[in-house]
């Protein structure tokens, strides 16, 4: 294994991070860049991860010719089964190996460092997975048209429709909404317009004023949270069922919601160990071990 590299890549629907080391543990190199949700546009999502890989190659030294030595363990957001995520390692890549999963199981190696534990994601998505005596079990995932409760793409979407409500005379008007509504200037055809073409990361954009309007003691702010929080503890609950000793909030959204959660529930929540690029490294670690 002497001069093989590890690369971590964690693709998610709003932004893709990779980390380079060598294989007994160095950092070269970390960087970012856009998103990696192959589910909605995969070929632009596999840009995306090449252009951040050169990035951080550049940030250590390396060129495309040290590619060659290059071992990558990739979780992606959009990833929905075993098929695709072999017809993605099968694609065009320069890497010795490489190694696809899904996102929510890179994060779950990371944050208990590849032992018995569970993991409740919040961020442009939502989703949940465990692994208990080497089994793996996973709860919700399934993107935003079908799914994604406890997210803040929903969170976002369920704020607008609760504007949309009161400038017809459906709801009363709070703080939230009358903020929400001038951001399309009161214009319903508008924001129906915009909605056309929206993703999931527009509409998490409003995650942040959503909270920020709980916090304030806005009651559609407040009901809009509490609805979030609810749809995580439903997760979480169904992970400890499946028997996940402890579980670990993570994503972008994680500490804005983790006060409403259910007491018992946030009782049963632990740090995280390491994040998701460190999961992707040991993922494919652990499958260059079993191979070689």
């Amino acid at each position: 294994m002497q001069g093989r590299l590890i690369l971590g890549v964690d693709g998610g629907g709003t932004h893709c991070r990779v980390r380079i080391k060598t294989w007994d543990g160095r950092l070269m190199a970390e960087a970012e860049g856009g998103s990696a949700n192959v589910n909605q546009d995969q070929h632009q999502a596999l840009r995306n991860i090449m252009q951040t890989v050169r990035l951080a190659a550049q940030n250590c030294g390396l060129t495309e010719a040290d590619f060659g030595q290059i071992h990558a363990g990739m979780g992606l957001a959009g990833v929905t089964s075993r098929q695709m995520a072999a017809d993605i390692e099968q694609a065009d890549w320069p890497f010795a190996r490489i190694y696809v999963d899904d996102d929510a199981y890179i994060a779950c190696l990371g944050a208990h460092g590849g032992a018995d534990g569970g993991i409740v994601i919040t961020g442009t998505g939502s989703a949940a997975v465990c692994l208990v005596n080497g089994v793996r079990f996973a709860v919700g995932g399934r993107g935003f048209a079908l799914g994604d409760e406890g997210s803040g793409a929903v969170l976002g979407r369920d704020a607008l429709r609760a504007a949309l409500r009161t400038l017809d005379g459906l709801a009363p008007a709070t703080a939230l909404t009358e903020a929400l509504l001038h951001h399309f200037h009161h214009d319903a055809g508008a924001m129906a317009r915009w909605g056309v073409t929206a993703t999931p990361q527009d509409y998490a954009r409003f995650a942040p004023m959503v909270f920020h309007a709980a916090q304030e003691g806005d009651a559609t702010g407040l009901s809009l949270v509490a609805a979030c929080a609810r749809a995580l503890d439903e997760l979480a609950r169904r992970l400890l069922a499946f028997g996940a000793p402890k579980l670990c909030l993570i994503g972008g959204l994680a500490q804005a919601v983790r006060p409403y959660l259910a007491p018992d529930i946030a009782q049963t929540l632990a740090e995280p160990e390491a994040d998701a690029l460190e999961g992707a490294i040991l993922m494919a670690m652990q499958q260059e071990s079993q191979n070689s």
